[in-house]
């Protein structure tokens, strides 16, 4: 099932139950080079760009796409020696596998989530017989999604961030949203796609996938564009996180996807959850162990 549906601007998708997204490249950082503390103090920022969204009506995706490519330096040399070593370092060169990784942050807006919910979904039904107020409507959420990726791609300025848009080459518009969208459905096969004239989820996909009990095969026209695959879970992440914890995938000599996501729950929402969760401790074996504390100082950072 594929839910894209059309570019609603340069840079916003629209899906097609109401939601909108947009997706943002980032180059990366070398962050083997980096200073641990710096890293920890970019992590502390991040954290505060997420929360400052402030709303479950907005969804996080991160995407890293491992792949191999083929690596050729150019360059001619007149000096005998120097053309021998350049041509034994390129020989050695091609023996090796080399990958790339493109990572990407999608940014999904839809309605509220929850109990809080429920008046986005009876507005949406009010606004379905006046077609001029969901125009406006769709109009404000638009704006509302890029101001957000703009903000979003200049605190992340240090990691080459740019949001994903319609590109012109040759003086024909392409989509870069598709080809991202496509490269996934097709486990890493890049592939330039033009901005298309019919639904995006009639036009990515180039591949067709078959599974099986264990593995799946992404079936392309061609036999160099087929890849076969497994999918991986993580089953529980571990009650503290840090930066750096997944990059030795990174390094692996493998191609793959990693996709992460998070979405926001509101406030009032939150502190019920973790109220409620307050009282069965205290009720509970529990009562007075470092769960029970771990409990009122996530309730406290809330407040």
């Amino acid at each position: 099932h594929i839910p894209y549906l059309r570019h609603v601007s340069d840079t916003v998708i629209g899906l097609e139950n109401g939601s909108l997204l947009s997706v943002i490249k980032l180059d990366g950082l070398f962050f083997q080079t980096e200073d641990q503390a710096e890293l920890n103090m970019r992590s502390v920022v991040q954290n505060t760009m997420i929360r400052a969204l402030g709303s479950s009506r907005f969804s996080l995706w991160s995407t890293v796409i491992r792949r191999e490519v083929e690596t050729e330096i150019g360059g001619a040399f007149d000096e005998p020696f120097c053309e021998l070593l350049n041509r034994r370092y390129m020989n050695q060169l091609r023996e090796k596998r080399m990958f790339t990784n493109e990572i990407y942050l999608t940014i999904v807006r839809s309605g509220m989530r929850g109990a809080l919910g429920i008046g986005d979904t009876v507005k949406k039904l009010l606004d379905r017989a006046n077609r001029e107020v969901r125009d406006q409507q769709t109009r404000e959420d638009v704006t509302e999604l890029e101001e957000l990726i703009s903000n979003i791609t200049r605190e992340l300025q240090k990691y080459g961030a740019r949001a994903l848009g319609i590109a012109y080459r040759d003086k024909e518009p392409y989509s870069e949203p598709c080809e991202f969208f496509n490269t996934i459905l097709t486990c890493g096969v890049p592939r330039k796609m033009r901005l298309p004239r019919m639904g995006i989820r009639n036009f990515v996909g180039t591949s067709r996938l078959h599974f099986s009990k264990r593995t799946m095969q992404a079936q392309a026209a061609v036999d160099e564009d087929s890849r076969f695959g497994a999918l991986l879970s993580v089953k529980e992440y571990p009650p503290f996180t840090g930066p750096g914890m997944l990059d030795g995938l990174l390094q692996v000599n493998h191609e793959f996807i990693l996709t992460q996501s998070f979405t926001i729950a509101d406030k009032p929402i939150a502190q019920e959850r973790i109220t409620r969760l307050q009282r069965q401790i205290q009720a509970s074996d529990e009562a007075g162990s470092s769960v029970e504390k771990d409990i009122d100082y996530a309730l406290n950072s809330l407040m």
